[in-house]
């Protein structure tokens, strides 16, 4: 089986580093100069895509002003498709018309450690299972907030997976792949999740499926930003509703069994009720705790309005007002 995957592997000699971006043009600025920060293989040539996802083309001149201080050459593309599922796409388009044999995904939000692509790099060549390298994406603020937001558990630390895992899914914020997923395959980001996130979970799960193995590498690391609108309770209380929605949804979207959908609301109402109960008891346990806990809560109910309702959910309305 490994020698199959082995032989799947297209060579890797032009990598299109590709990040989408709407209205964050504080934050793409500094995602572009960290890229310029990366440890480039002499002999792979590498180029920068800017998805604009703003029909107004607000990331232009971000990309035109700073093109001439990187030594990554930028291309600029506008999809005035509102969506991220639509920018994704027009980020493999792109990535297949310039000619690219492998793509690195990530966010406008995040910032490229030197070592991120050289490590992707060096699993794919060395692993002979990794058709598809996932990295580790951290949370970093930019400001000091107290740790009950800092520690809380909506916002990404360190894990304890390792290097050479293997997964059945993973995010669009720190990915490398070969084009060859997208040109042999026809795979695309769904429209389906188009304002609700979580088009890449099922992107690369279907991959997965087709036998390009994810496997996680905990030494390519990118961090993520963390700025001022995110780094309150409101926002964290959000996200936590977010995820747990997202997951009964996903969990019960094409699922016409309504006796195992009736049990799991049933079971998770108590799981709220349990947790409600540790909320009282977490006041006595300091702010990190009860913190936490509440995100916990928070995410319990997500679930049960998720498989209740079990229609999409806009995350970037709700959350970011977008």
């Amino acid at each position: 089986m490994n020698d199959c995957k082995e032989e799947r592997k297209t060579p890797i000699t032009f990598v299109a580093l590709v990040v989408c971006t709407c209205k964050r043009t504080k934050m793409l600025k500094d995602c572009i100069l960290s890229a310029n920060e990366l440890i480039l293989p002499s002999d792979i040539k590498v180029q920068l895509i800017v998805i604009d996802n703003d029909p107004e083309c607000s990331a232009r001149e971000i990309v035109n002003e700073n093109a001439q201080h990187i030594r990554i050459p930028i291309v600029y593309a506008s999809e005035p498709r509102r969506g991220i599922s639509n920018a994704r796409n027009k980020g493999l388009k792109e990535a297949i018309r310039i000619g690219a044999s492998h793509i690195l995904f990530f966010d406008d939000d995040e910032i490229l450690t030197p070592d991120t692509l050289i490590a992707h790099i060096n699993l794919y060549n060395k692993n002979k299972t990794a058709l598809i390298s996932s990295g580790p994406t951290i949370s970093k603020f930019d400001e000091k907030y107290p740790d009950y937001i800092k520690k809380h558990m909506v916002f990404k630390q360190r894990t304890t997976k390792k290097t050479g895992d293997i997964r059945t899914n993973c995010a669009a914020g720190n990915v490398f792949f070969p084009v060859a997923l997208v040109k042999e395959n026809g795979l695309k980001f769904s429209d389906e999740y188009v304002f609700m996130g979580g088009e890449d979970g099922d992107f690369f799960h279907k991959a997965s499926e087709l036998g390009f193995t994810i496997v996680w590498n905990n030494e390519a690391v990118i961090y993520e930003t963390v700025p001022e609108a995110r780094a309150n309770m409101k926002y964290i209380l959000k996200k936590c509703y977010y995820n747990g929605y997202a997951g009964a949804y996903y969990k019960f979207k094409n699922n016409k069994k309504i006796l195992k959908k009736s049990f799991y609301i049933l079971k998770t109402i108590l799981v709220l009720f349990a947790n409600l109960f540790c909320l009282i008891l977490s006041l006595f346990c300091g702010t990190v705790m009860f913190f936490n806990t509440l995100g916990t809560a928070a995410r319990t109910k997500g679930k049960i309005d998720g498989a209740i309702k079990n229609t999409p959910y806009n995350f970037y309305e709700e959350i970011y007002g977008e």
